[in-house]
């Protein structure tokens, strides 16, 4: 599983459309509620959620807090769009905005979620420092209950930067403290989380060629994502499974359990899991000098990568033409300030021109009065 389909859980607690409250915002209801039950759909509707969590910002009426969590909002609905660096600047903003806050867990929140986008901005460094920020403050904070998750998941995500920095040996160190501090968690997320978790350390012990332990990792994590009613990781788990199956040449049980996770992503809609499900059993085929099913899977594949290459192009149209917006409303703002600066400049010069002018005529009359003075005075003599 990609590291981002885990980040999407961890950060994710998501959405509903916000138009069907525009009353309740208005009149300031139940907004927190509002705020919180937007977040379980988000990766459905991003724009709605931005469209509520900015709107929220905006109005006077709402508490410091509230807007805090409105922000979030906003960063999380933009992390959703892959737009990791508009997050991560939202996320600032909340950060920022809740230090005049005296809540602790909230804070810590803030803090792994912005390890959390560095990570997915590939810049580990900033990433593990903010973690490390997450855990030292919540291991401080007095109700271990209320901040269990934000440990657990600290360690985890840790986990996923060593395993992608190829260092296994300690990713499943982190992994395992994870593991460990999930016990403390109690959620419905945690089964979700579990899940994950052991799938990756089963990827670790394949990599290690310790597939005994990769294969006992799988079946957990299979376990686990049945409890959780996820069939997207179901489907993961058994690929992982399938790929130990490959690496020691039992191709057919490879098969079996490609086949069963081919089943389980049916209603998921991932491309991405389907494409390296159609991969697997392609390779499979091969081995076994199935050339029909293998072409069927091959095309399969072949298809698959094309969708999601299309996909990615459509994406980064899109960002682009965000960013034109962007740059429009920067230069249109730009443009606003340039004018007022010079109305500005103008309006002084002309004050100051005035300023001279009366000046000018005033010290010319005391000129010419002290002139007359000095002819009287002279005429007296």
């Amino acid at each position: 599983m990609k590291k981002g389909y885990f980040s999407r859980f961890l950060v994710l607690v998501c959405s509903i459309p916000w138009f069907l409250f525009a009353s309740s915002i208005k009149e300031g209801k139940q907004i927190d509620s509002i705020l919180e039950a937007t977040r379980f759909r988000v990766y459905e509707n991003p724009d709605e959620a931005i469209d509520l969590g900015l709107s929220v910002f905006d109005e006077s009426e709402y508490s410091e807090k509230t807007k805090v969590k409105a922000l979030m909002l906003v960063s999380l609905a933009y992390t959703s769009k892959r737009d990791y660096q508009k997050a991560l600047d939202y996320i600032e903003k909340a950060d920022k905005l809740s230090k005049k806050l005296n809540d602790k867990v909230l804070q810590i929140e803030i803090l792994f979620r912005t390890g959390i986008l560095y990570q997915q901005l590939k810049i580990f460094d900033k990433s593990i420092e903010f973690l490390e920020k997450t855990e030292q403050m919540a291991l401080l904070y007095p109700d271990r209950d209320a901040v269990s998750k934000y440990i657990a998941n600290s360690y985890t995500v840790k986990g996923f930067i060593y395993k992608d920095n190829l260092n296994c040996d300690i990713a499943l160190e982190y992994f395992d403290k994870g593991i460990e501090e999930y016990q403390n968690v109690k959620n419905e997320e945690v089964n979700t989380n579990l899940s994950i978790v052991y799938y990756n350390k089963g990827n670790c012990y394949t990599l290690l060629s310790q597939y005994g332990k990769a294969k006992n990792s799988f079946n957990r994590s299979i376990a686990l994502g049945q409890l959780a009613n996820a069939n997207s990781l179901i489907a993961f788990a058994e690929k992982g499974l399938a790929s130990v199956f490959t690496e020691q040449g039992e191709y057919q049980v490879a098969i079996d359990y490609l086949k069963s996770a081919l089943e389980q992503s049916k209603g998921v809609g991932d491309i991405v899991l389907n494409s390296s499900i159609y991969n697997g059993l392609a390779e499979n085929y091969l081995a076994l000098n199935q050339w029909e099913d293998y072409q069927t899977y091959y095309e399969l594949y072949a298809s698959s990568q094309l969708e999601i290459k299309i996909a990615e192009r459509n994406s980064v149209s899109d960002s682009l033409d965000d960013n034109t917006d962007r740059k429009s409303e920067k230069l249109a703002d730009l443009q606003n300030q340039t004018s007022n600066r010079l109305k500005l400049f103008l309006f002084l010069v002309v004050l100051i021109f005035i300023s001279v002018f009366f000046i000018y005529k005033k010290n010319r009359k005391l000129i010419t009065a002290l002139k007359n003075k000095i002819k009287i005075l002279q005429n007296q003599k």
